[in-house]
């Protein structure tokens, strides 16, 4: 058989695919590179949007808590408003409260029955007054309860008084404006 050296063949096919693979590894480094390159620049756009994203939601975010405030300032405003208005109202209710209370004294107190004070003190009303008999305290009593806006009347005391020439007895008694039946607009409001 012949000697034939196939070596130098081999070496050259050797040499052309270490060419071939040194070109198709710079081919593909070139190409990661780049891709490489391109995402961080693409993550780095994307991360540059989200920040001006995030900045702007905190302006806004700021434009709405200073709003809120304002809001919230103008809620006290407005429920402090409102609060003077009932006090107002209620104040212009009460200074009718005696006028009220003397038209309706004689409807109150039965025959027999003589007022020496009577004072009027917040929603409290204080009386002091002599009687000829103890039912009709106690019926003067049952109508400031059966009032459409008095009630809750207690007697404080009553006694024979001995130094007078009559037989009256002294009494002394309280009862108490009922609101809700007085306002009722304001009772309305209030639910």
């Amino acid at each position: 058989m012949s000697n034939i050296n196939l070596l130098p063949w081999r070496d050259t096919l050797a040499c052309r695919r270490k060419k071939q693979f040194s070109l198709l590894f710079s081919v593909c480094l070139c190409l990661t590179t780049v891709f490489v390159f391109f995402a961080d620049w693409l993550v780095e756009r994307e991360i540059s949007y989200q920040r001006h994203q995030n900045q702007r939601l905190q302006k806004e975010i700021t434009i709405l808590d200073n709003q809120l405030g304002e809001i919230r300032l103008l809620k006290e405003r407005r429920k402090a408003l409102l609060e003077r208005m009932h006090l107002i109202e209620r104040l212009q209710l009460r200074r009718n409260i005696s006028v009220r209370l003397f038209n309706q004294l004689p409807e109150l107190i039965p025959d027999g029955v003589y007022l020496n004070t009577l004072s009027l003190e917040n929603e409290q009303i204080d009386i002091n007054g002599k009687t000829e008999a103890y039912g009709r305290v106690a019926t003067m009593m049952r109508s400031i309860d059966n009032s459409d806006w008095l009630g809750k009347s207690k007697i404080s005391t009553i006694f024979l008084d001995s130094t007078s020439p009559l037989s009256l007895s002294q009494f002394s008694m309280m009862f108490k404006v009922i609101e809700t039946s007085l306002f009722p607009d304001m009772a309305k409001g209030d639910k």
